[in-house]
This record gives C-alpha cells, sequence and structure tokens, in this order.
C-alpha cells in the first residue's frame, strides 16, 4: 500500500492535488501529516498499512516535487524518481470530467525515450509498467499514467483508450533517476 502526504503547512491547490493522485493511484491513503516530525509522519503511514510513502512538496503554494520513499528493514529510505514539477493542471479544472476512482493503473512510456522512467516510476508506485502493444481493454476503472517526459515534458493519468483525462495532469521540469533523500527538506 502507498500513503500521499504532503510537507507541513499544504495549500488548498496541494491537499486537491494529493486527494486526486489517491482516487487515480489505487490501494492508496491520505496520511495527514499536521505537526508531526518527518519520523513521526513515515511511523504514522506504517501504523496505517503503506510500505510506501509518495511525498508532495511545495513551491510558492503549488505542488513543487514528488519524492517516493520505501520501508525496508524497519527503516524508510528514499528511493528513486524524484520530479520536479514545472504546473499541476487538476481535473476539477478541467470542466468535463468527473473525478472517479480507480481500481487499476498501469505505466505507459510515450516513446522508447521514456522507458526508463516509466519503469523507474512503475517501480516506485508498485505498478505494472505496459508498452503500448499491451495496453489493457477499456474499462470503467482502469488508467493509465502516460509518461511524455522527453517529448512534451508531461505526465498524465488518462483512460485506456488515451481520450480522457482522469486524474491531474503534470507539466515536469526534471525528472531525476536519483532520489533527494534528506528528511529536512521534505
Amino acid at each position: 500500500m502507498i500513503a500521499i502526504g504532503t510537507t507541513r503547512k499544504p495549500t488548498q491547490r496541494i491537499r486537491s492535488f494529493i486527494k486526486e493522485l489517491n482516487r487515480v493511484i489505487p490501494g492508496s491513503i491520505r496520511v495527514t501529516r499536521g505537526k508531526q516530525a518527518f519520523d513521526e509522519f513515515c511511523e504514522t503511514a506504517f501504523d496505517q498499512g503503506a510500505t510506501r510513502i509518495l511525498l508532495v512538496g511545495a513551491f510558492h503554494g503549488n505542488p513543487g516535487r514528488i519524492g517516493f520513499l520505501h520501508h525496508s528493514q524497519d527503516t524508510w529510505e528514499f528511493q528513486s524518481p524524484t520530479i520536479i514539477l514545472q504546473s499541476v493542471q487538476l481535473l476539477r479544472d478541467q470542466k468535463n470530467q468527473r473525478p472517479r476512482t480507480i481500481k487499476h493503473l498501469v505505466v505507459l512510456a510515450d516513446t522508447s525515450y521514456d522507458q526508463n522512467k516509466a519503469t523507474v516510476l512503475a517501480k516506485a508506485l508498485d505498478a505494472p509498467c505496459v508498452n503500448r502493444d499491451a495496453l489493457p481493454i477499456a474499462s470503467n476503472n482502469t488508467a493509465i499514467l502516460r509518461v511524455a517526459v522527453s517529448r512534451y515534458k508531461a505526465m498524465d493519468f488518462v483512460s485506456p483508450d488515451e481520450t480522457n483525462l482522469l486524474g491531474p495532469a503534470l507539466r515536469v521540469k526534471h525528472f531525476l533517476n536519483r532520489s533527494m533523500g534528506e528528511p529536512k527538506r521534505w
């Protein structure tokens, strides 16, 4: 299970962002950090059954970066990737889109240049990474996290036919295949 949390004092936009991430990442839970220290926050997530954490950091009141932690041998370790965001378009900003809960998530590389990024992201999310030939059959409860960083500097959650947006659309500034592993930064 993956827990989704934020740095301290999240803005309303960041809270909305993690709500949308919670809807499109199956088996995820939101964990409120509040005034907890970083170690206490990780312990709270573990007590709720999470073995992975997706952290959203702020930049000028907007979601600014995404980092991942993994629990192994009684410690939490940062893992790759670290995603530095340029901007986020929430599903609520789209007039025609209605949010729905997703039961299956797959990660898709838009081009062969994005395959490594998609594989690293799929491992962090504990989701399968597929190629375009093996896309799942269109279903109401399946979402694709399309990674198009090399061509469009974007990642988005779309339906299996890739026509409808199902979650937030992310404009990526940097996709780092390493972790930003200092708790004091979060």
